[in-house]
């Protein structure tokens, strides 16, 4: 079995979880080796097969981070991926610089446009249409970055506007901590990410994953810019035992198991292999509520890493 030439990384999804066991699973990282922890940014429980209930406890991405900082001296983390609709990309700015010096310079920056529309609409927050989310994303990102890099911000878009904007501290990295951008839209979205991105990540069967690339690099070509210099990676859900409550999963998928890092050794090396030839760099492996994480963690370290 081949590995990813950046290694792997590992998705905290938080539902259901306390802080002692994201505590745990983000210094099992660590100390297994994988490059990244990543939390998602969702104010509600997403459901699915092992969550059916939106009521289900979900501890704040932003906080968890701030802990793990501190609580880690090696591993990276970031957001995978901040909803551009939930705060200002100013406000945003400032989070991730205040983040970067906290870790010593280890935050990187997931951003996207937003899809739960229930945790929007249950908690007052505006969901445009896609159009307009990705739009948004797009001038987003040029005020993060500009912010980071700039004494002071002028900015006049169609979404968000700036006059005379201070961010201070700047990040620890130069120029900038990595923005990492999740998307699939073939037309605007991956765009979007040449354009803009250091890093690429997606969720998708390997096949899929294959033709996201290939739509990348042709629009990398488009505007100029070397497909080289941007990351690409996947996050998968991982599960080494396929239980009761994993089969409910798949079920609820359409017993799609491409989209999964699941089965014995030889389908999971294969769909492996299948990414990192497709051009996966950077393997991000969920870890859930199914419980026994930090095992599994340690279990696919000792078998793939």
């Amino acid at each position: 079995m081949s590995k990813p030439s950046h290694g792997f990384g590992v998705q905290i999804a938080c539902e259901g979880m306390s802080w002692p066991e994201c505590l745990d699973i983000a210094q099992a990282a660590e100390r297994l080796g994988y490059a990244s922890v990543w939390l998602p940014d969702h104010y509600v429980a997403t459901p699915d097969g092992l969550v059916p209930d939106t009521r289900t406890p979900l501890l704040d991405a932003w906080t968890v981070m701030g802990a793990i900082a501190q609580a880690t001296e090696r591993i990276r983390f970031g957001p995978l991926v901040a909803s551009d609709t939930f705060r200002p990309p100013a406000v945003l700015a400032k989070m991730i610089s205040s983040l970067d010096h906290i870790s010593g310079g280890r935050v990187e920056l997931g951003m996207g446009a937003g899809w739960f529309e229930l945790e929007h609409s249950s908690l007052d927050i505006p969901f445009p249409p896609l159009g307009q989310r990705i739009a948004a994303l797009e001038e987003a990102i040029r005020i993060v970055k500009a912010l980071w890099t700039q004494p002071s911000v002028d900015f006049e878009g169609r979404y968000h506007r700036l006059e005379g904007a201070i961010s201070e501290p700047k990040p620890l990295q130069r120029p900038h901590p990595p923005i990492v951008i999740g998307a699939s839209g073939e037309k605007v979205a991956l765009r979007n990410t040449a354009i803009h991105a250091d890093h690429w990540n997606t969720y998708c069967a390997p096949d899929l994953f294959a033709h996201k690339a290939a739509v990348l690099d042709q629009h990398c070509a488009d505007v100029g810019r070397d497909p080289a210099e941007i990351l690409r990676s996947l996050m998968i859900p991982l599960y080494l035992d396929e239980d009761e409550q994993v089969r409910g999963k798949l079920e609820r998928w359409g017993d799609n198991r491409e989209w999964f890092l699941v089965g014995d050794d030889a389908e999971i090396s294969d769909r492996m292999d299948r990414f990192i030839g497709a051009g996966a760099q950077l393997i991000i492996v969920q870890v859930d509520r199914t419980g026994r994480c930090v095992e599994t963690l340690e279990r696919f370290a000792e078998r793939y890493m």
